[in-house]
């Protein structure tokens, strides 16, 4: 009986539906003949009274007939106020939609990253794997007028959707741009550049260590004197990507880059082979006071850690960075440093956790294929004196780039040693990966 009822409801849903169309169909032609019937009807009135002949009358009938088979064979719209005319479809650097007055937009880019690993660790079992190393879905563009931007990103690796990036953005005023919302906190210049525009795998165990991530909050940036000096200040919960603040303490960042020669943009290797040289300094400082164990958590970093951040603590961290490009080559690096102070006695206390990176690229074919390495070294102590050992990598690896950035392949060796009680640890990681961006 219930498949019955259901069938029933079914066929009447049909039927509904098809009434529908038969009606929107029959207003549709209803309006058209009732257009033609008016033009036929003037055009008589005009006869009747002398004002045309017979062939000029015929003469009207003819073109305006024809002129609405044409229409209707390209078709067009009578309607002077075509929708389709005020839009424009188009790729560029993503799949864009915008209206021509540039009053709005939206962007598409889709972003994915697939891996494979081996890796031999001395205190535990092998292990070897394929992985979705990143996937993305980014959105963005303008609303109601050019400079108010926004942009969206939401992350898919791992089986669940999460927001990584919110924001809305002023660009009116190149030299003071307000930005609102969640998005990567100012600070170390190898996270700030994208996990899809590294010239090896992953990011260095400096960035692991120091690294202030994502957070939530309000930050003004710009550039002055000719675009050589760039600036960013804001103030962020302290809690992490996707979380409220937790007391009412706020997380202080600023960070400032001299350019000499002109911005460098936040990507690694020499893709575009710079015929002249290009170089950016990079200072930040950040300050976390009444930091809680446990309060960062989500996209936060390490400081989420309660064996980092034992007990409620004020948190320093400096950091300066360098990057050259010329050419075929690009070097980069940077000098992190931390402190964690649970008497708020002074910002320099004794446990003094600090880093340096240093890496290099060459491309032995210009814009296609390059060779890079990389040595870090981290000394992450803390007042817990936990996970708090000695750390160094060494990192080489090639990549062969078939559309830049966007479509590449990457393959990486790594060696890590990690200081013990009773020695070293030593491991090893062979990664493969292949981007596709669009």
């Amino acid at each position: 009986m219930s498949k019955l009822i259901k069938e029933e409801s079914e066929m009447k849903g049909k039927r509904i539906l098809v009434s529908v169309l038969v009606v929107m169909v029959m207003i549709a032609l209803s309006s058209t003949i009732a257009r033609a019937d008016q033009t036929d009807k003037l055009i008589e009135i005009l006869k009747d009274k002398g004002t045309i002949t017979d062939d000029e009358a015929k003469s009207l009938e003819k073109k305006d007939k024809g002129e609405a088979s044409e229409k209707e064979a390209k078709g067009e719209e009578s309607s002077d106020d075509d929708w389709t005319k005020k839009i424009e479809v188009g790729y560029e650097k993503g799949v864009y939609i915008k209206t021509t007055d540039d009053r709005f937009s939206v962007k598409l880019n889709v972003r994915t990253q697939g891996a494979f690993s081996y890796e031999v660790q001395e205190d535990q079992e092998n292990t070897t794997t394929f992985k979705v190393r990143r996937a993305r879905v980014l959105l963005g563009g303008n609303a109601y007028y050019p400079w108010m931007k926004y942009f969206t990103q939401i992350t898919l690796e791992g089986g669940n959707a999460s927001l990584r990036d919110a924001y809305i953005q002023a660009t009116y005023f190149d030299w003071a741009e307000p930005k609102i919302g969640q998005y990567k906190v100012p600070f170390d210049r190898e996270f700030l550049i994208s996990g899809f525009d590294l010239e090896l795998i992953d990011r260095s165990i400096v960035s692991d260590t120091f690294s202030l991530q994502r957070d939530i909050g309000i930050e003004v940036s710009g550039e002055l004197i000719r675009d050589q000096l760039a600036y960013g200040v804001g103030m962020f919960n302290g809690s992490g990507a996707n979380q409220n603040n937790v007391n009412q303490e706020f997380m202080y960042v600023g960070r400032v880059v001299y350019s000499p020669f002109g911005p460098v943009p936040y990507s690694q290797g020499a893709l575009n082979t710079p015929a002249s040289p290009k170089l950016s300094i990079g200072v930040s400082g950040a300050y976390l006071p009444g930091l809680k164990p446990g309060e960062r958590k989500t996209l936060a970093g390490p400081l989420g850690n309660t064996n980092i951040v034992p007990v409620k603590s004020d948190v320093y961290e400096l950091t300066a960075d360098l990057v050259f490009k010329y050419q075929n080559f690009s070097l980069e690096g940077s000098y992190d440093f931390r402190n964690i102070d649970p008497n708020k006695s002074t910002p320099f206390g004794q446990e003094q956790a600090q880093g340096f990176y240093l890496q290099g690229g060459y491309f032995l074919i210009p814009k296609k294929f390059e060779v890079a390495a990389r040595y870090a070294w981290v000394d992450p102590d803390n007042p817990n004196q936990k996970d708090d050992n000695k750390q160094q990598e060494y990192t080489g690896g090639m990549s062969y780039y078939m559309y830049g950035h966007q479509l590449k392949m990457q393959a990486n060796y790594s060696y890590f040693r990690n200081q013990s009680t009773s020695g070293h640890l030593d491991d090893h990681l062979v990664q493969a990966m292949i981007t596709l961006a669009f």
